[in-house]
């Protein structure tokens, strides 16, 4: 069994937490003409609750390294990447909706009762809407600071398309990586880290894994006003104090629509990326959240049971 990293050891040690998450299992599952990669841990204990992670937009599941630790001697757990970005294939074309079946056929591939999603940015309004078309599949949902349209609302900006240009090596290419929204001091081990699996060798050089033609502009989304009220689980909002995406009026505005739904939770001195900039923070909000819900008070005994 891994072993839980010290909270103090992640600004000072990134192997640590790298070391920490080894002994996952990659898989893909073919959804809708696509190969969706997952990676799981801890599948053999049945009775542990399942958290499943989602990641943002042209993103992927190595995001969540610095948080998954944390959670490794009490929980199952699964990442996944979106078709067209990280290890998944990519598409001739892409949607919303789609994405939310990629979320929801995943779970039903995996048969392991209803889960507890967390999801961030773009992943969060995915996870919301694969909640609303397929509610069984969900115990409860945590969104970490995600965009979601209002019909009053104006979008973030969209980031640039620079997904096809051939950088000479990987050093190169990892000093072009930018975080989209931009924002100040993200932990230097982390945002390398997420760098270096952003990228895929090709003849020549390397490139982002991401596919330059996933839509960005929201057009197909279902607005938050229609969305929001048909969340029937529990659902909690977090959010930077200084992100560009989320400000503390829209985080009540959208709390406030869901039926079942706790006050917004601000994570101090963070932007919109938590898990770079204030991982241990949004690590702490996270099991406080899951401990309120009384599906985290569990410890790894001679009692757990493999499958």
């Amino acid at each position: 069994m891994s072993q839980q990293p010290h909270l103090s050891s992640l600004a000072t040690s990134f192997a640590t937490i790298t070391d920490s998450i080894g002994g996952g299992t990659s898989h893909v599952v073919a959804i809708e003409g696509a190969d969706i990669h997952y990676t799981c841990w801890n599948m053999q204990f049945a009775q542990r609750p399942l958290l499943l992670f989602v990641h943002g937009f042209r993103a992927h599941a190595h995001w969540w390294d610095a948080v998954l630790p944390y959670f490794m001697e009490s929980y199952r757990i699964v990442t996944m990447d979106f078709s067209g970005m990280g290890e998944s294939q990519h598409r001739a074309s892409y949607s919303p909706a789609l994405y939310a079946r990629e979320i929801t056929g995943l779970l039903d591939a995996l048969d392991a009762g209803p889960v507890t999603g967390i999801a961030h940015s773009y992943g969060g309004s995915r996870l919301l809407r694969a909640c609303h078309d397929r509610p069984e599949l969900f115990a409860r949902l945590i969104v970490i600071d995600s965009f979601l349209y209002f019909r009053d609302g104006t979008r973030p900006p969209l980031p640039g398309n620079n997904a096809l240009r051939v950088y000479p090596d990987l050093q190169t290419a990892c000093a072009r990586f930018r975080l989209m929204p931009a924002q100040p001091s993200p932990l230097a081990a982390l945002h390398d880290h997420v760098a270096r699996h952003s990228l895929r060798p090709v003849d020549g050089g390397w490139i982002w894994k991401f596919d330059p033609a996933i839509p960005a502009n929201g057009s197909l989304e279902i607005p938050a006003e229609d969305l929001l009220p048909r969340i029937p689980v529990r659902t909690d909002f977090i959010y930077g104090e200084h992100s560009k995406v989320v400000d503390r009026q829209t985080a009540e505005r959208i709390v406030a629509l869901l039926p079942n739904a706790g006050q917004p939770i601000e994570v101090p001195d963070s932007h919109h990326h938590l898990m770079l900039d204030q991982p241990l923070s949004l690590v702490t909000a996270l099991r406080t959240l899951l401990a309120q819900d009384k599906i985290a008070i569990h410890h790894p005994t001679s009692g757990d049971h493999l499958q």
